[in-house]
């Protein structure tokens, strides 16, 4: 690949504030590369409903059929907000890469494109698409259903999210869902008839003392109330809670557990007089391994004995990505196939410079792997 051509191209689009919440500077992401894609002779297709993120779904179809033998995914959003490219534009030193979002994952996407690039112009027979959203760092609601849509005709995907600091990929992810609970009680005066009230405070105790009950971290299943917050006054029973928990999970009958013992507390408070509801929020489901993902990481390892590197890593993390959208279907993902990097989310992100062609050459022998089975 031509790395000095890379790095010219991320430099640009670091330099593109494209925050979730900044649909112009997503906008202006999407646009960058579909042009690319266009001019590369693919198949090009960008969504531009209005108030929603745009996503860019590129082809280059050697059959005519809708099956897609490799799907690559990625993301064009960051959590910076606008006028962080101002503070601290992309930057290179110490052999690394610095930016609002770098590594998480514009260097990701542009590898996913430079190998796009070289698979079409090996003409490798094999239909090849590449998705990229601009709303995952806030939970994909725009783009979810036509991601699946994608995956569920797919045999492998790649997703470009970065690689693990150690160099590993990502081979699974537990599934991630918040819950938002609400309280609601009786107010009264504390000191002249505490006995009328009905503390909805005392009943979210009950609740969070629960949660540590329901954690089942052998079997994967962690929650936290990461926020909680109620009452008026200290002289008054408090009417109103309400908190967020996270849940981290890996099988479905976990979910299905925790929310059961959820409906069973609404059912039977401890605190007389108090009503609460749940709600599920934004998540994703675990991306758990199948047959196919083994064969994949065999593939994976073939491919660096024959390229002399080092053995490949795969690991499991609590985190969650679009990757998770895809468990449950058919299709073998691979996450973390981005350049290395770390500290994401942060202003000491950095990306490392010596994994780019690493990165590439050995998930295109992967992918030449695939199609040669």
């Amino acid at each position: 690949m031509d790395l000095e051509q890379y790095l010219k191209d991320l430099e640009e689009i670091v330099n593109i504030d494209s925050g979730s919440e900044d649909l112009e500077g997503c906008r202006k992401m999407a646009e960058y590369f579909a042009g690319k894609f266009e001019s590369a002779g693919f198949a090009v297709r960008i969504s531009r409903e209005q108030g929603k993120h745009p996503h860019v779904e590129a082809r280059n179809f050697i059959r005519k059929s809708e099956t897609i033998d490799v799907l690559f995914m990625g993301h064009l959003d960051t959590v910076f907000p606008k006028g962080t490219v101002r503070e601290r534009p992309f930057s290179l030193d110490d052999g690394k890469a610095r930016g609002p979002g770098a590594a998480d994952m514009k260097s990701g996407a542009l590898l996913a494109f430079y190998l796009a690039l070289e698979i079409k112009k090996r003409a490798l027979p094999m239909n090849l698409c590449i998705a990229f959203n601009s709303d995952e760092e806030i939970g994909s609601a725009d783009s979810v259903a036509w991601m699946k849509e994608l995956g569920g005709k797919a045999k492998y995907c790649f997703n470009f999210e970065p690689g693990r600091e150690t160099g590993a990929f990502v081979k699974e992810r537990k599934g991630v869902y918040d819950y938002r609970v609400i309280f609601q009680g009786i107010p009264a005066h504390a000191g002249v008839a505490p006995e009328k009230g009905a503390s909805a405070v005392i009943e979210m105790a009950r609740w969070i003392w629960a949660l540590t009950n329901l954690n089942a971290p052998e079997q994967g299943t962690t929650l936290n109330p990461g926020i909680v917050k109620g009452g008026s006054a200290s002289n008054v029973v408090a009417e109103h809670a309400e908190m967020l928990i996270d849940l981290r999970y890996t099988k479905e009958s976990e979910l299905q557990r925790i929310e059961r013992a959820f409906d069973e507390m609404v059912e039977y408070p401890r605190v007389t007089g108090v009503k609460t509801s749940w709600e599920r929020k934004e998540g994703f489901p675990p991306m758990t391994p199948n047959e196919s993902t083994e064969e994949m990481i065999k593939m994976m390892k073939d491919a660096a004995l024959k390229l002399g590197q080092d053995l490949p890593e795969f690991v499991s993390t609590g985190g969650g990505s679009d990757a998770n959208n895809l468990g449950g279907l058919p299709v073998s993902v691979m996450d973390g196939c981005g350049p290395v990097g770390g500290n994401y989310h942060s202003d000491e992100e950095y990306m490392v410079l010596s994994s780019i062609e690493q990165r590439f050459s050995l998930i295109l022998e992967t992918i030449t792997g695939i199609v040669n089975r």
